[in-house]
């Protein structure tokens, strides 16, 4: 049971600020299990490869070996889409800007940019502030480089 999956891959370049990410669009043609097999893999890597294998009622451990996904191994496939997903988000860069011209927005920008501690002399008191829903230090936290 050598089963091929042919997907067609759509490449998409986008910029986020200086950044270049490349996206992959994967497609299936079909539904049988190998190309659901593949497109878990290719999505979320071995462990929801697994996950579908299981959900379908077959052991991974059989169908790694004889499936293959664009000519490439089930395991190989998984890999190699999922550390391209791994460096892909490694080289976002965020640009943060106020989402109105509310000063709590400002806040919120200016916090992200420049650091809480720096937002904090300029606009006193801040502690208060939520941004996106979140509490202004927790907010900063989150997305500081």
């Amino acid at each position: 049971m050598r089963s091929l999956f042919v997907a067609a891959l759509t490449l998409a370049v986008s910029f986020t600020a200086s950044a270049k990410v490349n996206q992959v669009e994967f497609r299936a043609l079909d539904q049988t299990a190998e190309t659901q097999l593949c497109m878990a893999a290719a999505q979320g890597g071995i462990a929801e490869a697994k996950a579908v294998a299981r959900s379908l009622g077959m052991k991974y451990s059989e169908v790694k070996r004889k499936t293959y996904c664009n000519e490439t191994s089930l395991s190989r496939f998984a890999a190699k889409y999922d550390a391209q997903a791994a460096l892909s988000v490694k080289d976002v860069v965020f640009k943060f800007v106020a989402a109105d011209k509310a000063l709590a927005s400002q806040i919120c920008r200016d916090a992200v940019v420049n650091g809480l501690d720096a937002a904090q002399a300029q606009y006193k008191n801040i502690d208060a502030i939520y941004c996106n829903g979140e509490i202004i230090s927790r907010f900063v936290r989150k997305h500081k480089s």
